[in-house]
């Protein structure tokens, strides 16, 4: 493997790491947001591994990259973006249509692409009386769509059931996952299965919290910390990318003489 190609593979891993921290810190006042994390994997088997032949090479398998696989590599890259679902901080908010969870699990949501899953319970009423995320699309219950009739005061209790005036109407539809590490992140801070066996399961043991909001769970000193690494060893492999680059160029001309 040469110098260049190791400079190159660790310089986009580093683009990944400032991306997803950028996007963190982005949405470190988002409601139910959860962190993204990059996990590595290595690119070269042991049987295959190409022992380091510069400098560079050296720096970047064994002193940086070290932090983020926990052991000598002659060359890492992205495996995926992990989420971080450890619960943020609880908000008061009073507002009725404020919902959060206490444990794991997510709220239901009718979408025109399937059933979508989210921890932000910041809902509203849209102009059907229905509950519904800030984007418009609908709270589910075990009857469907929430709907709320009647004018009195909305009252959910910590097992989901929905009333006004003292009738209940429905029951939020709160679900988890076997595999919740394996759900895939969409927009609007929606959650899906990535595969099609991984069936959403109705739970008892979820707790709601109503005029409650949970912030993001992202850190913003550790992740300010990390961008600032990040972006330092960045600005090392390009530095070390232009002197290797110098050193071609030298040795073209040099041959060209000779």
């Amino acid at each position: 493997m040469s110098g260049l190609t190791s400079l190159v593979q660790a310089g986009g891993v580093l683009e990944k790491k400032i991306e997803t921290v950028a996007n963190n810190l982005a949405n470190a006042s988002t409601v139910g947001f959860k962190e993204d994390q990059p996990s590595f994997r290595e690119v070269l088997s042991t049987v295959q591994r190409v022992v380091p032949q510069s400098d560079e090479e050296n720096f970047l398998s064994h002193e940086y990259l070290d932090q983020y696989v926990g052991m000598d590599k002659s060359a890492v890259m992205v495996d995926e973006i992990g989420k971080n679902f450890t619960t943020g901080r609880f908000r008061d908010t009073g507002n009725e249509l404020d919902l959060a969870l206490e444990n794991e699990g997510f709220f239901s949501i009718s979408t025109p692409q399937g059933e979508r899953f989210t921890r932000a319970g910041n809902f509203k009423l849209d102009s059907q009386g229905r509950m519904v995320t800030q984007d418009g699309f609908p709270l589910l219950g075990k009857k469907g769509p929430i709907q709320i009739k009647g004018n009195g005061p909305i009252q959910v209790d910590e097992n989901g059931q929905v009333a006004v005036e003292g009738t209940v109407l429905d029951q939020l539809k709160t679900v988890r996952f076997r595999n919740q590490d394996q759900l895939q992140k969409l927009g609007n801070h929606f959650y899906a299965p990535i595969r099609s066996d991984d069936v959403p399961i109705p739970s008892r043991e979820i707790v709601v919290r109503q005029g409650i909001l949970e912030q993001s769970n992202v850190n913003t000193v550790l992740e300010m910390s990390r961008m600032i690494t990040a972006t330092r060893s960045y600005e090392m492999v390009q530095k070390a990318i232009t002197n290797l680059d110098s050193l071609d160029e030298k040795a073209i001309t040099i041959s060209r003489v000779s």
